[in-house]
């Protein structure tokens, strides 16, 4: 996967020409909404996010499957600064840029192809962080980490994780007082749950916004990624 998003490290998709195979493990998917017509790959080197134009990708691809990834056609480069696979598209205001590939090509041009029964066994270890400083970097980019021993100190045991149909970040806060925003959607099956007030350790994909001050965000998957430290 490193090598796949060193072929184009700007944010000007480049189509992929040459034969190339690339196989990773689905480390999210979309199943509980708060992931949206994308899934994360990850192996030993990186991970990358796939841009899908499609929902309900975890009835083809859920988590801990093994996946190959056939790149001729495909369109790699970043958008608001972490890699993606998709297409390409213009926007009106913003221009050529990234897009998500449209699923219904997949049925004349294959490109996904699952190995096997999903196994969440082999989903790799995430990364552990415990500061802002100087841990968070581009290379923790789209995989999956652990936020450990961190509060939320908005939470009032009233506080939602979002509102319907809206996305909401809230901050995670180390032990240090750096924080990073987990970031939640209002569609997500468990945006109503209350946003704990014990310290917690925090499971999810690492994301980044560039054009925002607060670039590190944190997608969580499930419920179940959040662990209450005792």
């Amino acid at each position: 996967i490193e090598e796949v998003k060193n072929i184009n490290n700007s944010a000007t998709p480049m189509q992929i020409t040459d034969k190339f195979l690339m196989k990773g493990i689905v480390t999210a998917d979309d199943e509980s909404g708060n992931i949206y017509k994308s899934i994360y790959l990850q192996d030993t080197t990186a991970a990358i996010c796939l841009a899908l134009d499609q929902v309900n990708l975890y009835n083809t691809m859920p988590r801990g499957q093994e996946v190959i990834v056939e790149l001729t056609g495909l369109w790699v480069g970043t958008y608001a600064g972490y890699h993606q696979l998709g297409d390409s598209t213009t926007h009106e205001s913003y221009g050529f840029q990234m897009g998500r590939w449209d699923w219904n090509k997949e049925y004349e041009d294959q490109h996904f192809f699952p190995i096997g029964t999903p196994d969440i066994s082999k989903l790799p270890k995430p990364y552990e962080i415990d500061s802002e400083n100087g841990i968070l970097n581009p290379g923790h980019i789209c995989t999956l980490v652990t936020l450990k021993n961190v509060t939320f100190p908005s939470a009032n045991g009233r506080l939602t994780w979002s509102k319907s149909e809206q996305t909401i970040n809230i901050k995670a806060q180390f032990e240090d007082g750096t924080y990073v925003n987990v970031r939640t959607s209002g569609y997500s099956n468990f945006y109503a749950d209350k946003v704990p007030v014990e310290k917690c350790d925090v499971t999810g994909i690492l994301s980044y916004y560039e054009f925002s001050s607060d670039n590190w965000q944190l997608y969580i998957r499930d419920r179940e990624d959040i662990k209450l430290v005792e």
